[in-house]
């Protein structure tokens, strides 16, 4: 059974990855693949904000323990504050217990190794191997010396000193943090106490408001905000805080191709190379290519970016859903660090940065997603040869992907002027179906 995604695996509390049965072969999958690798440190465990996470703690916390393993619960943090906190002389393993930008009836899990990166496919694979044994009927053996649970009400002050020290400065603009009723919804406001120009909205979570009709799936919402009461700027974070979504007063909401090429100019440093994904907006590679810049497009996943960062020496990298990954700061996408060295980008740029937003290309996109099955799924690698074919490379651009959970693939088409969407999607179920 295929288990890890791109980033972890998520499903509705209660059913699929997140029953009990699953979490228990999932904890002593973790345990077995520990006790091959060596677990002299404890295993750090955090959640974002969902009830669920209570549940889900307890099961593999307990299990772990029962296998020999000590825990520290880092309570609720950031994904980002979690990647921060570890370190390979303090912990084996970090669990982040979280379903991202999923609505509250969800929930999920992400690994990072005690580097605070992302564990790798290849050592997923292997804790995949050691879970399907115990879904399939493994027993596993409790440990003479039982683990124990430890409790840091203070395990975030260095993420937040080591972020404020490298962004002490303040921005004159009035800025809205929409929290998503997620981990941020704490951690934000310490980290930015002393800023007197920033209002928090979505930041009362109560176990089943997370992400309902806020943070950065509903960015229209903290526009409006933003329009309403006379801020200049807001940002949306996600559930864990791994991305966020900028909007303006005068912009509105601000594409994050064009800030991932603003980010880059303004810390380039003698460096001339990003990293983004192969469904980025065409516009990114023109704005890139008229500054002399080159762009990496990876396939879409926050590990494949980062990996291509570090292994590129890049600036930076960053996925168009609003989750940008900064070298020189983290480990990890942060949304966090992302608002400050927006606050940076605003002091560089001043009152200027809309009219520079407004230079920058960007190009129209259309989307769909088309049902395949078994035998017509095999034919993508074709489909993708006759339609990149047909479409004019320096007005369009196209991506086809499957998606890795659901039998469809997913269609990406930009363009400049002339729209031929519908004659794609055509060529597309022709070439298919062939």
């Amino acid at each position: 059974m295929r288990i890890f995604g791109n980033d972890g695996f998520r499903s509705e509390f209660g059913k699929k990855y997140m029953t009990k049965k699953f979490l228990l072969a999932f904890a002593n999958g973790i345990a077995d693949y520990l006790s091959i690798n060596g677990h002299a440190f404890p295993v750090l465990i955090g959640k974002d904000t969902r009830s669920s996470g209570n549940i889900i703690f307890d099961i593999v916390a307990s299990t772990l323990c029962l296998r020999g393993v000590n825990i520290i619960n880092a309570g609720i943090v950031p994904s980002p504050g979690l990647s921060a906190i570890l370190n390979p002389n303090r912990y084996s393993l970090g669990i982040m217990v979280t379903a991202s930008h999923n609505p509250a009836s969800d929930n999920g899990i992400k690994i990072f190794q005690n580097t605070g990166f992302k564990l790798d496919a290849k050592n997923e694979r292997k804790i995949e191997i050691f879970i399907n044994s115990y879904l399939a009927g493994k027993k596993n053996i409790i440990n003479v010396n039982l683990g124990r649970i430890y409790k840091s009400d203070e395990i975030l002050d260095d993420y937040i000193f080591r972020i404020r020290n490298k962004y002490p400065i303040q921005n004159g603009k009035n800025i809205i943090i929409d929290c998503s009723n997620g981990a941020f919804s704490i951690t934000a406001k310490h980290a930015l106490c002393d800023f007197d120009n920033l209002e928090f909205v979505n930041d009362k979570p109560n176990g089943i408001n997370i992400n309902h009709e806020c943070g950065a799936l509903k960015t229209n919402n903290i526009l409006t905000k933003v329009k309403k009461s006379g801020f200049d700027l807001g940002v949306a974070f996600d559930g864990d805080g791994d991305r966020a979504i900028f909007v303006s007063r005068e912009y509105g909401v601000i594409e994050t191709e064009k800030l991932i090429f603003l980010f880059s100019k303004l810390l380039s440093n003698k460096k001339n190379t990003t990293v983004s994904t192969e469904i980025c907006n065409k516009g990114l590679e023109d704005n890139f290519k008229d500054i002399g810049f080159k762009l990496i497009q990876t396939e879409v996943g926050d590990r494949n970016v980062i990996n291509s960062v570090i292994a590129n020496d890049a600036i930076l990298g960053a996925e168009p859903s609003g989750h940008y990954y900064f070298p020189e700061m983290s480990n990890s996408m942060d949304g966090l660090i992302a608002l400050l060295q927006f606050m940076e980008l605003l002091e560089f740029y001043g009152d200027s940065i809309i009219e520079v937003l407004h230079s920058l290309r960007h190009y129209k996109r259309m989307t769909s997603n088309i049902n395949v099955n078994e035998k017509t799924v095999n034919n993508i690698e074709s489909v993708r040869s006759d339609i990149c074919s047909f479409i004019d490379g320096n007005n369009e651009k196209i991506v086809i992907r499957q998606s890795m959970w659901d039998p469809l693939i997913r269609v990406y088409y930009d363009y400049l002027n002339i729209n031929n969407f519908d004659n794609i999607n055509k060529l597309i179920l022709k070439s298919l179906s062939s």
